[in-house]
């Protein structure tokens, strides 16, 4: 299948600046490799309920999601790059025609990584983009079968933006720690076991960026 021209341009930027740049070196830096090329995309609709002091609260709809992830232990080693551009590659596949239609879709945004931790410290990270309203109701279904359709269901979320290129699993470790020590000084608990990365912005937007960790309502539906 030939790719169109707009897809092999974006895939070329992907490939380029992960050659330029050093290596990536964890789970968090799949956002590096998703949002490299990527031009501003239908953004999924949440709705505001509450806020405090350097927190809000949302509800975030349920969605179906393209997703395409792995399992990793406690003692496992880092994500490598070539990892990560191999997910990379299978989502864009799957929105360029790699699916039941083969039809080239759109993409939403956030770019968002899933991460279940499971009691043992194992991990479950599925790297996700977000399907537009136009194509929500029937989408295609991955040829691919290391990607899938996920349909998330509504949750009730914290969160708080932050700037800059987050683009190693410290940072995001780091503003999910600094939002859960502002909830639980307010008595808010939220669950440990589940948490979302997401990224809004194109590589080439250098100020004014956003990312939001979400904490997830202890009593939702489990994900």
């Amino acid at each position: 299948m030939m790719m169109s021209t707009k897809m092999m341009t974006m895939v070329m930027v992907v490939m380029v600046v992960a050659i330029l740049q050093p290596p990536l070196t964890t789970a968090a830096n799949i956002f590096t490799a998703f949002t490299r090329g990527f031009e501003r995309q239908e953004e999924i609709q949440t709705l505001a309920l509450n806020k405090g002091s350097g927190w809000e609260s949302r509800e975030v709809p349920s969605k179906v999601w393209a997703c395409t992830g792995q399992q990793r232990s406690a003692s496992d080693g880092q994500i490598t790059s070539a990892e990560q551009m191999r997910a990379f590659l299978r989502l864009f596949a799957y929105l360029n025609g790699r699916n039941s239609r083969d039809q080239e879709l759109p993409m939403g945004k956030p770019v968002s990584i899933e991460v279940k931790t499971a009691a043992d410290g194992s991990r479950e990270l599925n790297a996700c983009f977000f399907l537009p309203e136009r194509i929500q109701a029937d989408p295609p279904t991955p040829t691919d079968p290391l990607v899938f359709l996920s349909q998330r269901p509504t949750l009730t979320i914290f969160t708080r933006k932050f700037g800059g290129f987050a683009s190693d699993e410290e940072t995001w470790m780091t503003e999910a720690q600094g939002l859960k020590g502002v909830l639980t000084a307010e008595g808010i608990d939220t669950r440990g076991d589940l948490q979302y990365w997401n990224a809004y912005d194109p590589p080439h937007k250098f100020w004014s960026r956003r990312n939001e960790v979400w904490l997830v309502k202890p009593d939702e539906e489990q994900a």
